[in-house]
This record gives C-alpha cells, structure tokens and sequence, in this order.
C-alpha cells in the first residue's frame, strides 16, 4: 500500500514544464548592478546573506526545473 502511494504521489513529479511554474522576474543589468551595491553593503552573517538570498536562489532555480530550463 505505501508502495503505491509513493508511486502514485511521484508520478507527479514529470519533467515537463509545467504552466503552473512560477515565472522568474527579470531584472536590467542597472537593477542588478544597484542590487549587488546594495548587497555588499549587507552583513555576511545578517539575515538576509546569510539566510534570505540563499532561499530566493533556490527558489529561482526550482522555478527553472519546474519549466525544464537549464
């Protein structure tokens, strides 16, 4: 029986992209470049290095496998 539902519950997990993928938002390169002054500004070991961007990075990259993108 959990052997079913594991497969049942994996079978979800295609590699198709899928419409319900959150999209990422692109920034221009000045917004990127006013975002890295601003980060550099920051703390390494403060709140938002240390723990907020690493989690806003994983986010992108799981959108990108959500859509198939490499």
């Amino acid at each position: 029986m959990a052997l079913a539902l594991l497969t049942t519950s994996t079978a979800g997990c295609a590699t198709a992209p899928s419409s319900a993928c959150p999209r990422e938002v692109e920034y221009s390169a000045e917004q990127q470049r006013r975002a890295a002054d601003e980060l550099s500004a920051l703390p390494r070991d403060g709140m938002v290095r240390g723990t907020m961007m690493p989690d806003y990075g994983r986010l992108r990259d799981q959108a990108r496998a959500c859509r198939g993108a490499e």
